[in-house]
């Protein structure tokens, strides 16, 4: 956002170099090179993958690329398009529509080692359970699973930011801009994965939105065997295609770079596994979530002074983010990819925002809860000019405004922000464009038959 304070230089490249904006954070300049994994002196380049184990995260200043906690936005930094505030055009914002990635902060990647710390995450409640869908049925008592150890089991266990974020996007698009109503109606639809994290997330962002309502909302789910998010479907190109990507020079050349780092790592954390060596998803995510729940770098089971520093953790990070550059930006066969991966789910985001171009939308509000993967591709459809791996909240806000009918016949335009910064992209920055453009822009990316394409 335009009005958000620089970062002083010495936080992002060191002392003498250009400082950059909140917003530069997420577009390093060298992200499509190997260079930018292995040059130490980039650091995290602005961003942050640290925050307090309880109680919400967030960047300083807010806006940075905060891998723990991404921004949003909200209203304190929220500016309204360039072209309505310098009096080129007069408009009202008639569709929203709003994508994010769950908030756990919780790791997939336990180490195969073993860990030299116990995660402790008992302090919330998961709440699982069935009711019937009559408000004159007998509505069960709310359970929630609590975990708990006994002290004779000799192993050691695995491992509420939506809240505000709800809040936050309430002051903008309900109290500011009055799309967002007062209650939850007709006009306003909410989906997921079939993933409980996901589900979570949407139960606080919600709450947060509306905290005085007292009813049940709908949270759409389609079946996990053909869900068009989260890998749902079947389809063999999608892994046909990814070990193409993974046989040419450049992703050989960033394995490469950072055979040290690896040999390293796997030295101290056992981590020699394949799964661990042949990309940076197990170690970045296993690091991210130490350090967004206030938990120190691993060290070896076998040897407390062998630790992951923080400057290895640093160029595991940009190794992170080159990869997920490369998946989703400069493969080679990128349109394919994105095409077997999340193609169904841009039709399906390109089919409404095609029927608020046919004035016809069924709502004026969506909000779906996602996962990284979906929100990778989606950004890369968008021709993003570099992406780094979408952290925790990550979101994409379509906004499509409308024009006052005295000025341009009701001409529609689009915005998409990318947490809370319109998206710079190879095709200009979106900020303000024609709704018919921007269909343009994601069409390519919707599979003509994906049956034929997945084989």
């Amino acid at each position: 956002m335009r009005g958000l304070s620089w970062l002083p230089a010495t936080s992002v490249l060191g002392v003498g170099l250009s400082p950059v904006s909140p917003a530069d954070t997420f577009y390093p300049p060298t992200l499509n090179s190997t260079a930018y994994i292995s040059n130490s002196s980039i650091g995290t380049y602005g961003g942050t993958y640290e925050a307090a184990r309880n109680g919400p995260a967030g960047g300083t200043p807010y806006g940075i690329y905060s891998y723990c906690s991404m921004p949003h936005p909200r209203s304190p930094e929220y500016e309204l398009p360039e072209a309505l505030t310098n009096g080129s055009a007069d408009a009202k914002l008639v569709y929203l529509e709003y994508l994010q990635r769950h908030e756990r902060r919780s790791p997939y990647n336990i180490l195969p080692g073993g860990e030299n710390q116990a995660y402790h995450c008992d302090d919330v409640r998961p709440y699982l359970y069935a009711g019937p869908n009559s408000a004159n049925g007998i509505q069960p008592m709310p359970m929630y699973a609590q975990t708990y150890q006994d002290t004779s089991n000799p192993f050691s266990p695995g491992v509420n930011d939506g809240y505000q974020h709800g809040k936050d996007l309430w002051r903008v698009y309900g109290d500011k801009l009055g799309l967002i109503p007062a209650t939850p109606n007709k006009r306003v639809w909410f989906r997921s994965s079939n993933s409980p994290l996901t589900q979570a997330s949407a139960g606080a962002v919600l709450r947060g939105m509306w905290p005085d309502y007292e009813g049940a909302l709908p949270l759409h789910q389609m079946v996990s065997s053909v869900d068009t998010v989260d890998s749902g479907y079947p389809c063999s190109a999608v892994d046909s295609t990814l070990l193409s990507l993974k046989s040419t020079t450049q992703w050989k050349e960033h394995l490469n770079v950072t055979e040290g780092l690896r040999s390293k790592l796997s030295a101290i954390l056992g981590a020699n596994a394949t799964s661990w060596q042949s990309t940076f998803d197990h170690f970045s995510d296993n690091f991210q979530a130490r350090l967004c729940n206030g938990y120190k770098l691993p060290c070896s089971i076998s040897n407390s002074s062998a630790c992951v520093t923080m400057q290895m953790a640093e160029e595991v990070f940009r190794a992170g983010d080159w990869e997920w550059n490369y998946y989703w930006r400069t493969n080679p066969d990128v349109v394919k990819y994105i095409q077997v991966v999340e193609g169904l789910f841009i039709g399906e985001i390109i089919s409404r925002l095609q029927a608020v171009q046919d004035g016809s939308p069924s709502v004026d509000y969506s909000h779906i809860f996602i996962h990284d993967g979906d929100i990778g591709p989606i950004l890369g459809s968008l021709g993003i000019e570099a992406l780094r791996w979408p952290g925790m909240a990550a979101n994409i806000a379509f906004e499509v405004w409308e024009m006052k009918a005295e000025q341009h016949d009701g001409s529609l335009f689009a915005r998409v922000l990318y947490s809370g910064h319109p998206v710079r992209s190879i095709h200009g920055p979106l900020d303000w464009i024609p709704l018919s453009k921007l269909i343009d822009i994601m069409s390519p990316y919707v599979p003509g038959d994906i049956i034929s394409l997945c084989g």
